[in-house]
């Protein structure tokens, strides 16, 4: 297992990738809310972790080095509004069989739009289960490559965000300004 940080934009905290096993396993905003998040999921691997830099990362055959050099090359795509979509390798093993038809429908979520709670319940076969989403959705290891910030309330006010409604704010106007072009 590896980890690095990166600096998405300067606007944005830093994000914390962890790959294992040739697969993105978490993509995490270093904020207060989310560390409690990364440390449950570091601990249930139970593998030792190597903390590597963009450096040493660029230079290693390690897969699971290479899978981070690969979704930092994807991050930088998605903030200059040249990617959509992110193509990596993911493992979601660590959530439940429901949590894991949350984030699989969140991913369907086209880039640049955004669907209600309710909306994604339905879209789960739960029409009753906005609640159970929205938990599924603070749970999602993979903030952004797993679009959450997608899902607002169906008022249209933005509702919660595992790293803080700032950071959804300024991922919904990235998405919003290049959708736009």
């Amino acid at each position: 297992m590896i980890m690095t940080s990166y600096q998405l934009a300067k606007n944005l905290p830093t994000v914390t990738l962890v790959a294992h096993q040739g697969c993105l396993i978490a993509l995490d905003w270093h904020t207060q809310k989310t560390q409690a998040l990364l440390a449950k999921l570091l601990a249930k691997f139970k593998v030792k972790v190597a903390v590597m830099n963009s450096v040493a990362l660029s230079h290693s055959i390690d897969a699971d080095a290479k899978v981070l050099v690969e979704t930092i090359t994807q991050l930088k795509e998605y903030q200059a509004g040249q990617r959509q979509v992110f193509d990596i390798p993911l493992d979601l093993s660590t959530g439940t069989p429901f949590q894991q038809k949350v984030w699989q429908a969140l991913r369907q979520i086209p880039y640049g739009q955004t669907i209600s709670y309710a909306q994604l319940a339905l879209q789960v076969d739960n029409p009753k289960g906005f609640r159970a989403v929205a938990q599924a959705n603070g749970r999602n290891p993979l903030s952004l490559i797993i679009p959450c910030h997608r899902v607002i309330a169906s008022d249209g006010k933005l509702g919660g965000y595992t790293g803080g409604v700032e950071i959804k704010q300024t991922l919904l106007d990235i998405e919003q300004a290049s959708y736009q072009r």
